[in-house]
């Protein structure tokens, strides 16, 4: 298979009409909310790719780590301009490599999937449960200690959604459908630390919808995989 097949098999095949469309208005959304407030391009830049990030995360199209990998250049100035100093060093130290790690990590853990190519996905044990919400906790609480210290805003807030995004991100990369559970809660409290720039609550507002979808149908890809 040559190269054009590939990127027509990957980002033209395995759509559903509904997802073609919410994914159009997520992106006229952003654009409408810059338009509002143009109070700045790469926010409006790292809302747009970081909607097309996850809605292929959702569907388990490993090209979701190419508009990642764009989300997270432009998240990381937007959150400086904020001195939201625990969503920067997400960026730093979670996004951006995790972008070239889960590329990695999945590229030998494809399935066909109505025509394209989907994530074999996995499901957690309790034990793998009990070990996340214990290190979840202890995380946040060592985090917002640091970011107090370190003067930034929003200490309490920021360290959790920090904590949250790394625990989530590290199960995206090994494939686990729970990683939605923390990406819902995630997006609810980001729309609460974001809710002065229209740009970031309304990406936030999406991912909250795309997230619902997102462990609905890694459901279906971890039974897909006989979990």
């Amino acid at each position: 298979m040559n190269w054009s097949e590939r990127l027509k098999r990957e980002f033209l095949s395995g759509w559903k009409p509904f997802e073609v469309i919410w994914l159009t208005l997520f992106v006229l959304a952003q654009i409408w909310a810059y338009i509002q407030a143009p109070d700045s391009w790469l926010a409006m830049i790292s809302g747009i790719s970081g909607i097309l990030c996850v809605v292929l995360v959702s569907k388990g199209k490993i090209s979701n780590y190419l508009f990642g990998l764009i989300f997270a250049y432009t998240y990381f100035y937007v959150a400086w301009s904020a001195n939201f100093l625990g969503e920067m060093n997400t960026v730093l130290y979670v996004y951006l490599p995790s972008q070239f790690i889960g590329y990695f990590m999945w590229k030998n853990h494809m399935q066909n999937d109505h025509g394209g190519a989907s994530v074999v996905a996995k499901a957690l044990s309790a034990k793998g449960w009990a070990t996340l919400i214990i290190a979840t906790a202890v995380g946040t609480l060592l985090f917002v200690q640091a970011l107090r210290t370190a003067g930034g805003s929003s200490t309490g807030l920021d360290g959790l959604t920090t904590v949250i995004t790394v625990a989530a991100q590290l199960l995206m990369i090994l494939r686990y459908r729970e990683q939605w559970l923390l990406w819902i809660a995630l997006n609810v409290l980001s729309i609460a630390l974001w809710a002065e720039t229209p740009a970031m609550y309304l990406m936030y507002g999406a991912y909250l919808l795309n997230s619902l979808y997102g462990f609905y149908n890694w459901s279906k890809l971890a039974k897909q995989a006989g979990v």
